[in-house]
């Protein structure tokens, strides 16, 4: 072995065994607790995703349910989500909104058995369209409600939905 691949292998064995050291050092300090990913862990509103109702979601969610402005600030993309669904368990829904300071979406299901399917607090970094898909249990108003500005602007579409996706 030369001399120049003999130092090139001992580089290489010295950052492998570098990043393998700093592999086991930052998982011990992730299951000690020392590092806890704060940004991930999410808030979980319980009462909210627990609401038999619309109204009750949003109460428990926001505090107040009304008033709610309906207009062309939030729109669903055409489509999405489609007013015909062949499979509740997977229906795509694109939001779409030129709103300034967006805060949060919010999407519910009028007759889901929870009818709050999610709600996202964004980032100012975040732009619309806003995409996911959703479980629908039977043929049901989806609807949409953005947060702006200290404001609540909703849409809705109504789908029917053939084979329900909530079991």
């Amino acid at each position: 072995m030369t001399a120049e691949m003999e130092q090139k292998f001992n580089q290489n064995r010295r950052l492998l065994l570098k990043a393998g050291v700093s592999s086991v050092t930052l998982a011990l300090a992730v299951s000690s607790g020392l590092l806890l990913p704060r940004k991930v862990i999410a808030h979980w509103p319980k009462e909210a995703f627990s609401a038999q109702t619309v109204e009750m979601a949003l109460s428990a969610l926001l505090g107040k349910t009304e008033p709610i402005y309906t207009g062309k600030e939030v729109q669903f993309k055409t489509a999405l989500p489609p007013s015909y669904a062949v499979n509740g368990a997977s229906v795509p829904v694109e939001i779409q909104s030129d709103l300034e300071q967006i805060e949060r979406v919010i999407i519910l299901v009028e007759k889901n058995p929870v009818p709050l399917i999610m709600s996202a607090e964004l980032m100012e970094d975040v732009v619309m369209p806003f995409k996911t898909m959703i479980k629908i249990a039977e043929d049901s108003n989806v609807i949409a409600i953005v947060c702006a500005d200290g404001k609540l602007y909703s849409t809705t579409r109504f789908v029917e939905v053939d084979i329900g996706g909530c079991g």
